[in-house]
């Protein structure tokens, strides 16, 4: 679920950083300075504020990139021990209904608390499992 949301934000700051108009006027004046130079008096300090602003997206995308590789590792991280601890949790269940078939009738309540307990373990790391896959 996490990591889904992830995605999705950086998704969105990509493309809004991409479709913005901060970025669409950057794009304009990098490829038209000297025309608009020519053409119209810029105000003191434009040149020094766009390389501020510049260096400043520059920090942003490398900020971004980082966290976009942190999550996926994480996500990477969580996929793997979510199946972990129910693949644990599925021998669990599977070796306490084995029991269950082979149990006496003195074994028999405590085989089935076994198989109780494991299959709610089973069924919680499930839960776990999906909840975070959304």
């Amino acid at each position: 679920m996490k990591a889904r949301k992830h995605s999705a934000m950086l998704g969105s700051i990509a493309l809004i950083a991409a479709f913005s108009p901060m970025a669409v006027s950057m794009a304009a004046d990098a490829g038209a300075g000297s025309q608009m130079a020519e053409t119209e008096a810029l105000p003191p300090g434009h040149d020094a504020y766009l390389q501020r602003v510049r260096a400043e997206m520059g920090e942003w995308r490398v900020k971004l990139d980082k966290f976009a590789d942190r999550a996926a590792a994480k996500s990477q991280e969580a996929r793997k021990a979510a199946a972990a601890d129910l693949n644990e949790a599925w021998r669990k269940t599977r070796d306490a209904a084995a029991r269950l078939e082979t149990a006496s009738a003195a074994d028999w309540e405590s085989a089935k608390a076994s198989f109780k307990k494991a299959s709610d373990e089973l069924a919680a790391a499930w839960s776990k499992a999906v909840a975070e896959a959304k």
